[in-house]
């Protein structure tokens, strides 16, 4: 496991009020892969947005989410969308 290449994987309950918390791991993610301040804030502004879509489903569910750095990029899946920020 470096910056420049891991996987972290979490079923989040499908709940509005764990938007936040997957936006806090976006976060994580983005300073532990050493992205810039603007990049980070992009990425994690993004995945905010996407886990407010996708988290507001069926709530007797719970949604994959996984970060990832690979191939010079960091993406989060977030159910079946995904958000990249390359890492340079």
């Amino acid at each position: 496991m470096s910056p420049s290449a891991f996987t972290f994987k979490l079923s989040v309950p499908n709940d509005p009020k764990m938007v936040t918390m997957v936006g806090d791991m976006a976060r994580h993610a983005a300073a532990y892969a050493n992205l810039q301040d603007g990049a980070a804030a992009t990425f994690s502004d993004r995945a905010l947005a996407a886990a407010g879509k996708v988290l507001k489903g069926d709530t007797n569910k719970s949604t994959l989410v996984v970060f990832a750095a690979a191939n010079g990029a960091l993406t989060v899946t977030i159910g079946g969308e995904s958000i990249s920020q390359p890492l340079s």
